[in-house]
């Protein structure tokens, strides 16, 4: 029997083709990554450089300064009758003059939750009398107990031109008191802030503060 050399010329060639493809595929398998899919799903494309971190962080301190200005939508500008400001005040709050140098801003609902304010024209030594006073005001609220520094207590305070801000805080048996000292303009002011247990006033008394003028 004649083998028909042009059929088994025709297997070989298409043989060599096919093996000549898998190889192509296989190559071309190797040069990807097995994880590449899985890291493009993983990361949607987002940067791990820290970017979104502080973007993050960014747009929580916008967040902050934004609910204070919504806070104060419904506050009125009211002049003090013993000192030379004003200060914008929420509904269910009065500011009320004790004597000359000293106001009080109190919830309506509360009286015994208050907020002193007491401002100086600032002068040399004003500034540090007040802080050191402020100290043994705050240790004789709370019978002996030594009061601790706290910070970031005002939102937005740059805005308002609030510059030097001190705080210490103490803790009593009503609720904490809070003594913060700052500058103005040509003001030192101090406040004290007499709060209940739970401060249900600390965010109203502080959010009005800062608008002093």
């Amino acid at each position: 029997m004649k083998l028909n050399w042009k059929l088994v010329c025709t297997g070989f060639a298409a043989a060599i083709l096919l093996t000549a493809c898998g190889t192509d595929n296989k190559e071309q398998n190797e040069g990807v990554p097995e994880n590449e899919e899985q890291v493009v799903d993983e990361t949607n494309g987002s940067s791990t450089d820290g970017t979104s971190t502080d973007t993050e962080s960014d747009s929580g301190t916008a967040s902050e300064v934004t609910e204070s200005e919504d806070a104060m939508a419904e506050a009125v500008v009211t002049e003090s009758d013993a000192q030379q400001f004003s200060i914008e005040v929420l509904p269910g709050y009065t500011l009320t003059s004790e004597e000359p140098g000293r106001d009080s801003l109190y919830a309506d609902e509360n009286p015994n939750a208050f907020m002193r304010i007491e401002t100086q024209t600032a002068e040399e030594g004003t500034y540090d009398y007040l802080v050191d006073n402020m100290q043994e005001v705050l240790k004789a609220s709370s019978n002996g107990g030594e009061p601790v520094e706290v910070t970031d207590v005002f939102t937005n305070a740059e805005d308002q031109g609030i510059m030097n801000v001190k705080a210490f805080k103490v803790d009593t048996d009503t609720g904490p008191v809070t003594g913060i000292v700052f500058e103005k303009d040509e003001m030192v002011v101090r406040y004290t802030l007499f709060d209940n247990l739970e401060e249900d006033y600390k965010t109203d008394f502080l959010n009005m503060g800062q608008t002093i003028n």
